[in-house]
């Protein structure tokens, strides 16, 4: 895994419950929200540099992931995103298999389709782009490559 520290578990009480039942039973218990699918992300915090991890929807289309930093439609974006911003890398759980990947902003209409997928999976994104007051931003994540090939 590319991403290294100690981890600081959520000071959220359900995140962090959530989270660890996640993780100790590989995504068999904790892996939905509202009844719908959640994935673990695993992001390197801007600040303190420890690993953070937040349940969030499970946005997947042909294997291909999404995230949607909503944050339940508040006005300010989740934490997670300036732990993006600053450091893209991020580790992606799907029940038992784990992902290493590269955070990546859309926009237009890039952005547009993933919005069609992200409402398909949780229908209730459509309501915080309504009530958010500010531009929702959306990530598709990309696999990094972890062994370089040197010629």
């Amino acid at each position: 895994m590319p991403l290294e520290g100690e981890y600081q578990p959520s000071p959220t009480e359900y995140v962090r419950l959530q989270v660890e039942l996640y993780e100790l039973t590989d995504g068999a218990i904790g892996n939905t929200f509202k009844n719908m699918p959640v994935i673990i992300l695993t992001t390197k915090a801007a600040k303190s540099g420890k690993l953070r991890k937040n349940p969030l929807m499970r946005v997947e289309h042909e294997g291909t992931y999404a995230i949607v930093a909503s944050n339940g439609g508040g006005a300010k974006d989740p934490v997670w995103h300036r732990n993006i911003i600053a450091n893209p890398i991020v580790e992606l759980q799907d029940g038992p298999v784990k992902h290493d990947m590269r955070a990546r902003e859309i926009s237009g209409d890039e952005k547009g389709v993933w919005w069609e997928r992200a409402d398909a999976a949780y229908p209730e994104f459509a309501e915080y782009r309504e009530v958010a007051g500010r531009e929702i931003p959306v990530y598709v994540l990309e696999p990094v490559e972890l062994v370089e090939r040197k010629f």
